[in-house]
């Protein structure tokens, strides 16, 4: 019987937190993915006799864990919230306040009702006793706890079921049961990789974009247009040694060697797949637009659909290597569509469109899903745990389903041979992520000037002097800190990043005894704090008819970043990019900029969701701009949109203003039930329309 051969791939990755030289975690995103995450992803493939996944663990994350667990991660934040509430200085507790509810509102705090009062008053500006900050340390810890901690521990139970007034010695037992997880973590990925469950591969070992590191022209093979940085260092002996280091390592903690590996963000070229080959790399993979482009076809294309679900190798001097493509549409479905689809549902989707793929093949297909393995699962109701049971148990029960390892399927399936790799990676595949803005373009350039700058100092220093300098060189290569710099993604704790890069590169000048170049000093990163570009200042009367009809229609207008809550996540889908905002008298104006003139033809639908004291909806076909249905709304008559070069909308402000003279308003585009992009991804845009503009406004 044919089947189709279903391969789940989840990246394990966190960025590299610790500054060696201080031995301090300056930010606890490994921990708390560690008691949320890293457990519970493989613990749901372990209920399942006949699923298996591959699971990739970054060398540098598992340094991370390995510290946690023998208790040597010296953790600023931990330490602040392992102090007893009463000596924190005021300035202490201002500043860990806001890392409290660090949690997902919907599904981490308002659950509990403890935990949501103290959030709403903190939104308000009220003080919190001590009292009550000693609750949000410990509630902090139960929403950041996974379902498998939940279930088998009887002091997480309990104290889930108090809710509030804990003791510093509840908090304590909390924090031992938590480390006690963390401990757990990698033996028990070791055991399911033992009884042959999942397998276990591995990335670069501090995840740096191997393409650029190679050749950084690259990224002109990517994208023709894209300005580099003056200054480029050749590091492709960095590259080999990142391959070398990390298979070494991961076999030094698992006993084996890892068989494959996937490129940071799915980064590869020609260059790069000749550097996997040399280290005895079987099997890498990338994403659908990678092979979109290597082979000059359309995938997108029905026509050439197929093609992606063929298994590719390619050779270099007589040795090769298996190539493997992500379906873009099914891993981001998972990555963002389906966290706000009931669980039921959404897995009967994913079965329907995989029996679409198997249907559609005259061959069995190999289809490769690879997302995130860490980020997405706050956003879905009980961090997804319903979710992966229903799918899970849907795909045991079809026959015409294999889940496999990607190193089973080398063993067993036919390769094409793909003769030339396009340089790209799964992020529009390019390297613009990393490289082209001139944030990224500094930082570039500060890393090759550091390095430049301690050439002729290298001859004088002992060996572990040297390997300290090519530690944080590593480091500093390492894809994280370019992600954040520019204007695509967004982090309240970007400066952080920005600060933890150049430390990297002034440790490099400290270690080699030369005075630290003084731009090492000055931040790269120039962002805002939340999706608020600009703030409303005066109003506006825009004419609503889908275009810039003049220059100052718009003027004043407040201005939100729609992608702003993408943060470590990214997906390809951006037509709906920045929202304009403003007021006149009782009429609400919005405006959307984006690739809008993309979506006229194709059957789409804008969904338009605000909430005030209930939610509302409206919901207008793109292509004849008719409101097709309403809900909660006391007419549709007076609402107007138009849509054209932008999409334009005039409607009442009393209808979906709150008592805050707040408008929370997210918009989602649809093709019949699918929904094709959310815009915020994963939240409301919250638009303030009080009066203080005023203040501000000078004519």
């Amino acid at each position: 019987m044919k089947k189709l051969k279903l391969v789940f791939l989840w990246h394990m990755h966190q960025p590299y937190y610790k500054d060696d030289f201080e031995n301090k975690y300056l930010l606890p995103w490994v921990f708390l993915h560690a008691i949320k995450d890293y457990y519970e992803m493989p613990w749901h493939i372990s209920k399942f006799d006949n699923i298996k996944a591959v699971f990739n663990l970054v060398p540098s994350l598992i340094v991370q864990l390995e510290d946690y667990a023998n208790g040597t991660a010296n953790d600023l934040f931990l330490e602040a919230l392992t102090t007893d509430v009463k000596a924190l200085s005021n300035e202490e507790k201002q500043k860990l306040l806001p890392q409290l509810f660090m949690a997902n509102v919907r599904h981490m705090i308002y659950p509990s009702e403890r935990y949501k009062n103290l959030y709403e008053k903190f939104k308000s500006n009220q003080d919190l006793d001590d009292t009550e900050i000693n609750d949000l340390e410990v509630l902090f810890l139960l929403s950041w706890s996974g379902h498998f901690i939940r279930q088998n521990s009887e002091t997480v139970k309990n104290l889930i079921l108090q809710d509030k007034f804990f003791t510093n010695e509840q908090k304590a037992a909390l924090l031992n049961e938590l480390f006690s997880l963390i401990k757990k973590i990698i033996p028990f990925y070791k055991k399911l990789a033992e009884e042959n469950k999942i397998e276990l591969s591995a990335t670069p070992f501090y995840h740096p974009i191997l393409p650029l590191l190679l050749n950084h022209l690259s990224a002109k093979e990517a994208k023709n247009d894209i300005i580099l940085p003056r200054i480029f260092n050749d590091f492709s002996s960095d590259a080999h040694l990142q391959v070398k280091n990390a298979k070494k390592y991961f076999t030094d903690v698992f006993g084996f060697s890892p068989t494959g590996m996937w490129p940071a963000e799915g980064s590869i070229s020609n260059d790069a797949a000749k550097c996997f080959i040399a280290h005895g790399v079987n099997w890498i993979a990338s994403d659908e637009d990678v092979l979109s482009n290597s082979l000059s076809k359309n995938l997108s294309d029905e026509n050439f659909r197929c093609e992606l679900y063929k298994p590719y190798y390619y050779e270099n001097e007589g040795k090769k290597i298996n190539l493997f493509f992500r379906d873009k549409k099914l891993s981001d479905l998972i990555g963002f569509s389906y966290s706000n689809i009931d669980a039921e549902k959404a897995s009967s989707d994913f079965i329907n469109k995989l029996k679409n793929i198997y249907d559609k093949c005259d061959f069995e297909p190999v289809v490769s899903v690879i997302l995130d393995g860490e980020n997405a699962w706050e956003y879905y109701f009980n961090n997804a745990m319903p979710f992966f049971e229903s799918l899970y148990g849907k795909i045991s029960q079809e026959d015409w389903i294999e889940t496999l390892t990607f190193s089973e399927i080398t063993e067993n399936t036919e390769s094409v041979k793909l003769n030339n790799i396009v340089a790209g990676s799964w992020i529009y595949g390019n390297f613009t992520t990393w490289v082209g803005h001139p944030e990224k373009n500094k930082a570039w350039e500060l890393l090759s000037e550091t390095i430049n700058d301690i050439e002729n100092k290298k001859h004088k220093l002992d060996e572990n002097t040297l390997n300290l300098i090519t530690k944080e060189l590593h480091i500093a290569l390492g894809s994280d800190w370019f992600w954040w710099y520019g204007d695509d993604h967004f982090s309240i704790q970007a400066d952080i990043f920005d600060d933890l890069f150049r430390k990297h590169l002034a440790n490099i000048y400290k270690l080699a005894g030369v005075t630290v170049n003084p731009e090492i000093y000055k931040p790269i990163k120039k962002s805002f704090k939340s999706g608020i570009i600009e703030h409303f200042k005066c109003p506006v009367n825009p004419k609503i008819d889908g275009q810039i009809t003049d220059f100052y229609e718009w003027i004043g207008s407040g201005k939100f970043d729609l992608k702003y809550d993408l943060g470590s996540m990214h997906t390809d889908s951006s037509y709906l990019n920045k929202l304009h905002w403003g007021k006149n008298s009782n009429i609400l104006y919005l405006r959307i900029d984006g690739k809008i003139k993309e979506i006229f033809n194709k059957n789409m639908i804008l969904d338009v969701e605000f909430i005030a004291n209930i939610k509302k909806n409206f919901s207008v076909s793109i292509d004849d701009n008719k409101i097709i249905s309403f809900n909660n709304f006391e007419s549709d008559e007076k609402i107007k949109v138009a849509i054209k070069d932008i999409i334009e909308m005039e409607i009442p402000l009393n209808e979906v203003i709150t008592n805050k003279n707040k408008v929370a308003v997210q918009f989602r585009l649809k093709k019949e039930t699918e929904i094709i992009e959310r815009a915020p991804v994963y939240n409301f845009a919250e638009l303030d329309l009080s009066e203080e503009y005023l203040k501000n406004w000078i004519v």
